[in-house]
């Protein structure tokens, strides 16, 4: 009877062990399923973004065939904080007017037309509502508009977070996705 005792607290041991490891397992699997969840909602949101720079496009045919759409939208981060600027109408804090916070001042401002545009003023629009678009909705954003013909492609590529990576984490591990839309216009 004596070579018994303790054999029951061994065997609740390994059971608590394997449970363990079973759950961990499983919120590695969440995890994974959080992130890959989030890589999706990123795809769609770029899919998005490129149906509405081509619906924008459809409307304003003029500039199409001038080039007005052509050309690279990169997201450009602002931070108000570390200069004490005030300057008003670019709300920045840059003091460059531009807008965009870099200071370099080689964005162009806000388009505005008070009565009607033009539709060179529509495109210029247009284009910085969808680097707005992007830079809200896609870390590290960029867009490229490319026409050949009657032929434009929209390119949007993304910071993506890798599998093994963390965003919590202060890990730096992604890579870059991209979405391409060919159309016709």
């Amino acid at each position: 009877m004596n070579k018994q005792r303790g054999a029951t607290l061994i065997e609740v041991l390994v059971s608590v062990l394997i449970l363990a490891v079973g759950l961990l397992g499983l919120a590695s699997t969440q995890m994974m399923s959080l992130k890959n969840g989030n890589n999706a909602n990123h795809r769609y949101l770029a899919t998005l973004a490129a149906q509405e720079i081509i619906e924008r496009m459809r409307a304003n045919g003029a500039a199409v065939s001038t080039g007005g759409y052509d050309g690279t939208v990169t997201e450009e981060t602002a931070d108000d904080t570390d200069t004490g600027d005030t300057t008003p109408g670019d709300g920045d804090g840059d003091g460059d007017g531009d807008g965009d916070g870099d200071g370099d001042g080689d964005e162009a401002s806000v388009p505005s037309c008070a009565s009607q545009c033009s539709s060179a003023q529509m495109a210029s629009l247009d284009l910085y509502e969808w680097k707005q678009l992007l830079s809200v909705n896609l870390p590290a954003a960029m867009g490229v508009i490319a026409r050949a013909g009657s032929e434009v492609t929209v390119t949007i590529s993304w910071s993506e977070q890798n599998s093994g990576s963390d965003y919590g984490s202060g890990s730096s591990a992604s890579k870059r996705a991209t979405y391409e839309m060919v159309v016709e216009l």
